[in-house]
């Protein structure tokens, strides 16, 4: 009788992979490439958790100030970035009403004509340009 397939077993006994062997080669295969039975298995890792306290390692843990701190600068990274957005927001609007203001009246009207937005017969360009930045911001929401 044949003690075929077998497992084999890598980690220790509360988290492995496992692998089959089919042959006396194969297992020989995985034993030298360091697969062993579930019974030599390791009962756990050392410095993982759930290991005892004196294995581990009290430099990976921040002083409750540092943490504080942290948070703190978060907070205003935050803040600086809602600022930043709103400026670049700003930036890109008057680009876009300078480009625009650059575009012939009469193309400006068939935009807001093709819109349904009404306009002053008598509508200078920045008037136009500014009908036409409102509609656009409108509809990109």
């Amino acid at each position: 009788m044949s003690n075929y397939p077998k497992m084999l077993y890598k980690g220790n006994k509360a988290k492995y992979e496992h692998q089959t062997a089919s042959s006396e080669e194969s297992e020989k295969e995985l034993l030298d490439s360091g697969w062993m039975g579930f019974s030599e298995l390791p009962e756990r890792e050392s410095g993982v958790a759930g290991g005892s306290v004196s294995e581990i390692d009290s430099s990976a843990f921040v002083p409750v100030e540092q943490f504080d701190a942290l948070g703190e600068e978060n907070t205003k990274l935050k803040e600086e970035l809602v600022e930043a957005l709103k400026e670049n927001q700003e930036l890109r609007k008057q680009t876009r009403f300078k480009e625009l203001e650059d575009k012939p009246a009469d193309e400006l009207k068939a935009i807001l004509d093709k819109a349904a937005i009404k306009y002053k017969v008598n509508a200078g360009k920045p008037e136009l340009a500014q009908l036409v930045l409102d509609h656009e911001s409108k509809n990109s929401k």
